[in-house]
Order: C-alpha cells, then structure tokens, then sequence
C-alpha cells in the first residue's frame, strides 16, 4: 500500500528531506497490514525520535493500522524549558 508522509522538525534531517516532493510530502510504499510502528522502522527512525503522530488528521498511536492511502506526519518530542 501506498501512504503519504510528512517529517517534521530534526525527522525531515534523519529521513533526507531531499526525497520529499515539492510539497513536503514523502511517498512511502509498505505492505498491507502495516502499522505506524511499522512505518517508523522502515524510515529508519528509532521510536525515540517520535513524540507525536497524526494520521489523517486525528493523533494516533504507533500500533495504529494504517491503509492505503492514508496521511502521516511525524514530528519529534518537545523540549526546551
């Protein structure tokens, strides 16, 4: 199946934002099944790098099911103080 992903913050770096099309969006082919986790390990990221997932719009969890064609954006853990 077919997703379309969006890094944000330090993830685009670790990913290579260079493989984004001029939107941002990154176009990531995974197996039918698959789970966000699954996502992240085939980018691979470490689950440490994530603090937060949206999958079509709605905030997600890394066991989250994903289907053809669904939106995914990543973005790191905030910090700061």
């Amino acid at each position: 199946m077919l997703i379309k992903l969006r890094l944000h913050d330090i993830l685009k770096e670790k990913v290579g934002a260079g493989r984004a099309d001029g939107d941002g969006i990154l176009k990531q082919q995974l197996r039918d099944g698959s789970t966000v986790n699954d996502l992240v390990v085939s980018l691979g990221l470490n689950r440490e790098y994530v603090g937060l997932i949206i999958v079509n719009g709605r905030q997600a969890a890394f066991e989250f099911s994903l289907n053809e064609g669904d939106s995914v954006e990543l973005f790191s853990p905030m910090s700061g103080g």
